[in-house]
Formats: C-alpha cells, structure tokens, sequence
C-alpha cells in the first residue's frame, strides 16, 4: 500500500481528490478556480513525490490505479479531519471588521479601473484598505497581501482566484498630436514611449519606424505622457479607450489575463472575502462597460 507523506501540502491532496471525483481534468480545474496547467503540473508533482503513479491517463480522462486507490481512501481520512477542524472555526473570523492588505500594480488606481472606495465604505465602514501599488507579487503565503490583483499567464499554482477578463495593449496618443505628427506614416517625426528598460522593451503594435522618446517603467507614467502629447504609447485598451483625448492608433494585442488571487486559508474569513467580492464585482463593471 502507498502510504500517504505527512510533510506533504495538504493542497496537493485537495486536487488528487478534486481529479478524483471529477469526470475531467477541465472540470477538476473549473472546481478548483485554478489553469488546466496547475491541475496537470500539481498531480505529477503528487506522484513525483509518492513515487508512485496514481492515474491513468487516457484521451477520455483521468483514471485511477491501485495505488492512486490506496491513496484516495487515506486522502478521504484527511479530509474529514480537515472539514472538522474547519467547522470548528468557521465563523471565529466573521466580524466584517479590520484591516485587509490588498496587491496591486499602479495601473489599477486609474479610474476607468479602480472600484468606488466611497461605496465600500459605506457598505464596510468597520473594514480598513491596505493598498500597495507595486509591480512585484506579493507573497500571499507569508501573509504580505490577503488578495493580490494582478495581470498574468501562469498565477502560483498555491493560490486561487477568479480571471477577470483580458489584459489586451494597443497603441494610443493625443488627436492632436496624431494629426499633427501623422505617426502612421513611414517618415513621421513621431516619437515611441517605450515601456521598461531598453533590453527589454517590445514594441508590438506596429510603429516600430517611429523613433524612441524614452523608457519609463512604470504605466500610469505612461499614461500621463500620452496625454500630455508628448508621443505614442502602448497602453490597457480599458484606460485607452476611457480616456477621450486619446485616439487607438492599433488593433488590440492580447498579452495576459488580470486574475484577483487570494490563499485559499483565507477562504472563509469574512473581512477579505468582502473585500474581495468588491473588487471582482465592481472591476468587471467597469471592463464591461468598455469591451
């Protein structure tokens, strides 16, 4: 019989049982709020740790062998263990009060993004926001943010969370300076706004003839320098497209996908889940008003 590892992360266990008890890996994923990716990269990781091999893998879905049957019925033992010791303290946490840390890169305190923090006030008057305008992902396990928006491919695989909608880029500049400039034309003397560090930066939305004014890492400065005139920038269609002295000079490029990630130990506890509903909930209003 395989016997089950103690120092294992009860999480690998969740979705060996959520593969388990579901007809398919997508459906395991849907369940589970996390890639088909995550799902698959996880249970090889189960195995590799084991030893063993615990499915099956066939073109109608995953299925079980002796050994991934051993496991499962130890895996039950746990989860009965662990849905005990969360009855136990479910609703310890359900004061909709406190502080909630909340990850987010600048781009989002623009206001064609940024949820009305006078309605959750209202709504939440004991709850206090502790926002951080930073690019780098915040360590949600070692307790540095409770929710983490942010716009990715690949989200950890330990936490969890919705995808909001397409981060999708497109070129944008002031109408005066379009008709001024012409930058579409080949010997415009218009000028690029280049994101990030020369090494770096891609141009993707088509006016790579155009010379570069500079690089500025940072998006809401890249905003701010497309409205003022200065030249063209790739910019979030959702605030491009908001702002109405900027023109679209391009097609929108899909780059990845703004996800609002959240541990699943903070599942239960009511302050973040508030917290995070009003972000989920107003953020998809405003994408939604612009796509």
């Amino acid at each position: 019989m395989v016997h089950l590892q103690t120092m294992l992360d009860w999480d690998d266990y969740r979705i060996f049982l959520t593969v388990a008890r579901t007809p398919s890996i997508r459906s395991a994923a849907d369940e589970l709020q996390v890639s088909h990716s995550t799902v698959l990269r996880r249970v090889d990781r189960l195995e590799d740790k084991l030893g063993a091999r615990l499915f099956e893998r066939r073109t109608v879905g995953f299925r079980l062998t002796p050994a991934g049957e051993d496991v499962l019925q130890g895996v039950h033992d746990i989860e009965e263990s662990v849905q005990s010791i969360d009855r136990s303290v479910t609703g310890r946490d359900s004061a909709l009060e406190g502080i909630v840390k909340v990850s987010m890169p600048d781009v989002f305190a623009h206001p064609a993004l940024f949820p009305d923090l006078n309605k959750f006030n209202e709504q939440f008057p004991n709850i206090q926001l502790d926002i951080d305008l930073s690019y780098t992902f915040a360590d949600l396990s070692k307790r540095e943010a409770d929710i983490a928006l942010r716009v990715t491919d690949d989200p950890p695989d330990d936490l969890v969370g919705r995808k909001l909608s397409p981060a999708s880029m497109a070129a944008y500049a002031r109408k005066d300076y379009v008709e001024r400039f012409q930058p579409q034309n080949a010997d415009s003397p218009a000028q690029r706004i280049g994101f990030g560090a020369p090494e770096t930066f891609e141009c993707l939305h088509g006016f790579e003839h155009l010379n570069i004014l500079g690089y500025f890492d940072n998006m809401m400065l890249q905003i701010a320098l497309a409205l003022q005139g200065v030249g063209v920038a790739g910019l979030p269609v959702v605030i491009g497209d908001a702002e109405p002295s900027l023109v679209r000079l391009s097609e929108p490029i899909h780059r990845a996908d703004v996800w609002l990630l959240y541990h699943m130990d903070l599942r239960y506890t009511s302050r973040v889940r508030a917290v995070r509903d009003f972000f989920e909930k107003t953020i998809l209003e405003q994408v939604g008003k612009r796509s």
